[in-house]
């Protein structure tokens, strides 16, 4: 058992490790746990002798899986004597592995797939039973796991496109409701894409084109992106990313261009007073830092101080000066006084995340049907709470990563009842900027994953007129 163990502690072993770990932290209807991505930095850090090649494999396992579940788990259901339901936690994550291999990854045999289930089983120490069970199912899958029909979209819409897009019910039905069955699919096809790796040019020390003759001598190839000024995708490179010598001298960081744009909205320039709302891991933080170039000053709050601490770190490493931080619950009156009123506000608001199922696919399993109207409330509770900080003539910038229309359009709308001295800023109001061609003619910024191979952001620009 010992020689197993040790062979088992690589991609796959690691990979069952992961999603057991994910799925024992979120139960279902229970409080969120972490992101896969963050289990998976976690394994990784614990087991630095991993190979790049089996690196790479543990992220695409982990991920496909988590990815493709539901997908998997309709094959499955066809091929497995016992009821999904039924079946043992582990025993199901070794069989949605193994039909991971054997539907998604063509390098991987099919007998190789079958053994190394088997010897996960064994790993585990699961009953031999079990082990037999997981041999049967992985031999099924071998020979007819591609062939299965998936459900038609003629005769059962929503089970066609929950299945084929590995969507719950609920979703599926909702955005089959919302845009109709065309571009629900595109956006099925579109949120189960690889999204491409864009990173965000530290413009305080360095210009786009010259980090791109620097990464060129890392061995990595960028093309600029297509929307954002500020962006670079990465095409190729070879290890990690975040051992690159760039990445330690602080010239970069990973961001989406949706997000990259979505804070140009917020119109911010030196000299400025700006608090932002849930400042994270500083994504949005260091860019407005590099914006004011040290004049003037940035409140970044947020109420969780492991993020600030991450923070902290992130502007140290882009060398990016002007920000103070405040551990703080926004959703109750703020800690501030002496702070006076602020030129900009920019309130980067939880929500249920549905604009970046392709980076969280996990987010998919996690969500119910009405985790939105939650979000909502507390989203309205931010905007009161942090309203009374703009002066007049200010701006306040919401911001979400989601489609959901009533974490979007909806609490705005009741935001601007609540409190008539805002208006939304309409489009033809706004400073031009690269982030203008996606404001729709009211003023709202959106972007999504099917139009615009960008995460699905929201965002409204609010001035105070009073």
């Amino acid at each position: 058992m010992k020689k197993i163990q040790k062979s088992y502690t690589n991609s796959r072993w690691l990979a069952l490790t992961v999603l057991s770990t994910w799925q024992r932290l979120n139960p279902p209807g229970g409080g969120a746990g972490p992101f896969l991505d963050d289990l998976l930095a976690e394994a990784l850090a614990e087991h630095p002798g991993l190979s790049q090649p089996d690196q790479a494999l543990l992220r695409e396992l982990a991920t496909g899986v988590m990815r493709w579940r539901r997908r998997l788990d309709y094959v499955l259901a066809q091929t497995s004597t016992t009821p999904i339901h039924r079946l043992h936690p582990v025993v199901l994550d070794i069989l949605r592995l193994t039909a991971y291999q054997l539907l998604f990854l063509d390098r991987i045999p099919a007998h190789a797939a079958v053994a190394e289930a088997v010897n996960l089983a064994k790993a585990r120490r699961l009953p031999p039973a079990l082990a037999a069970f997981v041999n049967a199912v992985g031999r099924k899958l071998a020979e007819r796991g591609k062939t299965i029909a998936l459900p038609k979209p003629e005769t059962e819409p929503i089970a066609a496109l929950a299945v084929a897009a590995s969507l719950p019910d609920w979703l599926a039905a909702r955005w089959l409701t919302e845009l109709g069955p065309e571009q629900a699919w595109r956006r099925g096809r579109a949120v189960n894409e690889v999204p491409p790796l864009t990173v965000r040019v530290n413009t305080a020390l360095v210009s786009r084109e010259t980090l791109s003759d620097i990464f060129r001598t890392e061995g990595v190839a960028t093309a600029p992106c297509r929307w954002s000024p500020l962006g670079l995708t990465i095409l190729s490179l070879s290890g990690s990313p975040l051992s690159l010598p760039s990445y330690q001298r602080g010239l970069w960081l990973f961001q989406d261009e949706a997000a990259q744009l979505a804070t140009l909205l917020l119109q911010a320039r030196p000299g400025q007073k700006i608090l932002e709302i849930g400042a994270g891991r500083g994504g949005k933080t260091s860019h407005l830092a590099q914006i004011l170039g040290g004049e003037g000053l940035i409140l970044a709050l947020d109420n969780k101080a492991r993020r600030l601490g991450d923070l902290r770190q992130q502007l140290q490493r882009l060398q990016l000066t002007g920000v103070a931080v405040l551990q703080a619950d926004a959703s109750r009156p703020l800690p501030l006084g002496a702070e006076g009123l602020f030129d900009r506000l920019l309130i980067d608001a939880p929500c249920s995340g549905l604009g970046v199922l392709r980076r969280h696919p996990e987010l998919k399993w996690r969500r119910q049907p009405g985790d939105g109207d939650g979000f909502a409330a507390l989203q309205r509770l931010l905007l009161i709470q942090a309203a009374p900080y703009v002066r007049p003539g200010g701006l306040l910038l919401y911001i979400t990563c989601t489609t959901a229309a009533e974490e979007n359009e909806a609490v705005v709308q009741e935001f601007l009842a609540a409190r008539p001295e805002f208006a939304l800023l309409p489009a033809a109001a706004q400073a031009p900027s690269p982030a203008r061609q996606f404001l729709e003619a009211q003023g709202y910024f959106r972007t999504s994953p099917e139009d615009h191979n960008m995460d699905g952001f929201f965002a409204a620009v609010l001035q105070c007129q009073a």
